[in-house]
C-alpha cells in the first residue's frame, strides 16, 4: 500500500459520520479488496441489542468505499450513486462482524462493489450490500 492510500485511508473514522463506527479495525485494503472487524458496541446497536440496520448501510458505504479506492489508480473514493442492502440474520451486541468488500467492475467513471457482512464467531452471513459509485 503506497503513502498516497494510507493518507486517504486515515481520513475514515475520523470525521463526520464514519465516527459512528466506533472500534473499526482496518485488516486489509488492496487490490480491490477490503476487510475490516468491527465489535458491535452499543454506538452502532438497535433498540434490540443488535447490530443496526443504518450502521450495516454504513458498513456497505465505507468499506465498499475502501475497496473501490484500492482498485483505483488515483485511489478515488467517489460518490455513491446507489446502495442496496439485504439483511439475513442478526448480530447480536458483543459479537464481532466481519465485513469484506470486492470490487466488481471499476471503469474511468463507474466502480461497482459487493460487501458481505459475517458474524465472526461463526461467519453466518449478516447482510450483503451493493453499491454505485461514480468517480
Amino acid at each position: 500500500m503506497d503513502d498516497k492510500l494510507k493518507e486517504r485511508l486515515s481520513w475514515f473514522g475520523s470525521k463526520g459520520y464514519d465516527r459512528s463506527l466506533v472500534g473499526m479495525e482496518v485488516l486489509q485494503v488492496e487490490g480491490g479488496k477490503a476487510r475490516v472487524r468491527l465489535p458491535v458496541g452499543e454506538a452502532v446497536q438497535n433498540i434490540g441489542g443488535a447490530l443496526h440496520g443504518g450502521a450495516v448501510a454504513t458498513l456497505v458505504d465505507v468499506v465498499g468505499t475502501l475497496a473501490i479506492m484500492s482498485a483505483d489508480r488515483d485511489y478515488r473514493p467517489g460518490v455513491s450513486t446507489d446502495l442496496n442492502v439485504s439483511w439475513f440474520s442478526p448480530a447480536p451486541g458483543g459479537s464481532t462482524v466481519i465485513v469484506e468488500a470486492t470490487v466488481l467492475k471499476s471503469g474511468r467513471t463507474l466502480a461497482f462493489v459487493q460487501v458481505d457482512l459475517r458474524r465472526e464467531n461463526d461467519g453466518v452471513l449478516v447482510a450483503q450490500g451493493r453499491m454505485t459509485k461514480f468517480l
